[in-house]
């Protein structure tokens, strides 16, 4: 926008001069000193995969991301993330998929600072668990995150700061993880989060509605609870869990998810995470399969430097400062009480092993 005014001057100047005054000329200076500027950042992921039960070993730049952040005014601000990675489905190619990861309009109505209306595309409000790599202490993500608790919501999301201790949240959106609604119906959801120490977070909220295409019949509730624990710098405590049910039929069918991770510094530059969960889905709502689903992930890390301020900048709710680049291998050990792994052959196996090694920079 700049660039343009400053073309459009210079045309000018050229058809016919002008004479500007001194108070002109800094008055005009001042005005573009003090427009907001776009701040433009990201992350890239690249990736180094070992599988098991497939046999199967690659290596994929694996994703990028490109944040835009433009506040207008202390009231307003725009934020958007664009992010393409590479998808496979079953064995066959893979593909470059580019998708609105974030898209959020944010107000602050004059006299109300203490609240905040989100619009757009945003992370659900629930759990520690997010899609963005820097955001996470684990390279993977849980069982729990993929099945048990939605990721993303479009809609309207309300925060209100009733305290410096509690701050709550409520929301109406489009379905779990869609773009464009599948039914006619809305889903809710309300969220209280309550600070009762330095470095303790805790949070519990729920999210009512129908999920399934086409029907508001099968309404889904999910209760979710979360706290994050920061005693000493050094170490960084997380725990989710989440209880489900779906109306199916005139049946209910419910699923119970716990998942814990835990981030110690060892050093200035090293560090290790320990996640541990299990996802009970005793009826096959969430998995398609009737069985409890256990995993334990050991990732030890390397990173250097620290990021800038802006949205990658801080995990939250801690005082861990994001790396600029971080080098993260990882072991991963699933097991199922009921065959879930498929094999190389097509076989379900009760069991698998992944590695994977990987690196993330922050620009």
């Amino acid at each position: 926008m700049t660039v343009c005014k400053l073309l459009c001057c210079c045309g000018l100047l050229a058809a016919a001069p002008l004479v500007v005054s001194d108070a002109a000329a800094q008055e005009q200076d001042v005005s573009l000193a003090e427009r907001p500027p776009l701040v433009i950042s990201g992350f890239a992921v690249g990736a180094g995969t070992y599988d098991r039960n497939s046999g199967g070993n690659t290596l994929a730049g694996s994703k990028l991301a490109l944040s835009l952040f433009r506040p207008w005014s202390d009231q307003l601000y725009l934020f958007g993330q664009l992010t393409t990675h590479l998808e496979r489905e079953d064995s066959g190619p893979a593909h470059t998929h580019i998708e609105i990861d974030n898209l959020i309009v944010n107000w602050t109505p004059p006299g109300a600072s203490a609240l905040t209306l989100s619009f757009g595309r945003f992370d659900a409000p629930i759990g520690y668990e997010r899609d963005d790599e820097p955001l996470t202490l684990i390279p993977t993500t849980s069982f729990n995150f993929e099945f048990a608790r939605p990721v993303k919501f479009t809609g309207v999301m309300a925060r209100y700061t009733a305290s410096p201790r509690v701050a709550l949240v409520g929301l109406v959106a489009n379905g779990w993880d869609l773009d464009l609604d599948n039914n006619s119906g809305k889903t809710g959801g309300v969220r209280i989060a309550v600070f009762p120490a330095a470095g303790v977070a805790v949070g519990a909220g729920a999210l009512y509605g129908p999920e399934e295409d086409g029907t508001n019949g099968s309404q889904r509730t999910l209760l979710s609870g979360d706290a994050t624990i920061q005693a000493v710098p050094q170490l960084v405590f997380k725990v989710e869990a989440n209880r489900g049910l779906q109306r199916n039929a005139g049946a209910n069918l419910t699923w119970t998810g716990a998942v814990g991770t835990v981030f110690w510094r060892a050093a200035g530059s090293l560090g290790i995470s320990v996640r541990g969960e299990v996802l009970d889905d005793v009826d096959g709502a969430r998995t398609g399969t009737a069985q409890t689903l256990r995993s334990l992930t050991i990732s030890p890390w390397y990173f250097y430097r620290e990021a800038q301020e802006g949205v990658f900048s801080n995990v939250e709710f801690t005082t861990f400062r994001l790396p600029a680049f971080s080098l993260r291998p990882a072991l991963r050990f699933d097991r199922s009480d009921q065959p879930f792994f498929e094999d190389r052959d097509g076989t379900l196996r009760r069991s698998n092993l992944t590695a994977v090694v990987e690196l993330v920079y922050l620009f």
